[in-house]
């Protein structure tokens, strides 16, 4: 199997777009005018002309209370817990406010998982972003990515309490130092 591992184009939203539709659920799905914005900064795996991987990077701050409205546009509060004293470093008066880059989207084709693409694409992540804190956010429920994270480096500094919604879940907000 030869793949070819490249910087994501813009030519490339369609694939991108259809890709992510089949690995998350629906309530977990992005529009293509949000993969859009990411499209300058990923990374692409392809095999035989198809896009089979992705990972977008991008600024990732790790809660919002304002942006997160429910079906009846009332906001939904996400709750920022630091588990360690690095965790607390985001997280000042209520507000989680410091900005720092990271994994938005990370997915790989269901018929290509279990041979280390994900390592890949993450490995070319920290080679690309050497002098940075890298962090990302994922669903708690989301066990094979909580550990794919762990063995990749990462460390689980704080959760987020309702960060997610349809259906209603906490996240786990991550760093890579």
């Amino acid at each position: 199997m030869i793949l070819k591992l490249r910087s994501s184009k813009i030519s490339d939203i369609d694939k991108i777009y259809e890709l992510q539709l089949k690995c998350f659920s629906s309530t977990d799905t992005w529009y293509k005018s949000i993969i859009n914005q990411y499209i300058n900064t990923g990374l692409v795996i392809e095999y035989d002309n198809n896009i089979i991987g992705v990972l977008l990077e991008g600024e990732i701050i790790p809660c919002n209370k304002t942006n997160n409205l429910l079906n009846n546009n009332e906001c939904k509060n996400d709750i920022y817990e630091p588990i360690t004293d690095y965790g607390q470093y985001f997280y000042d008066n209520d507000q989680c406010y410091k900005q720092n880059y990271g994994i938005v989207m990370i997915c790989i084709d269901n018929n290509y998982r279990g041979k280390k693409l994900a390592q890949k694409l993450i490995l070319t992540h920290f080679n690309n972003n050497k002098n940075k804190h890298l962090c990302l956010i994922t669903r708690k429920t989301n066990l094979s990515a909580y550990n794919l994270y762990i063995k990749m480096g990462y460390e689980h500094i704080a959760n987020i309490k309702n960060k997610y919604f349809l259906p209603d879940e906490d996240g786990i907000f991550m760093i890579k130092k």
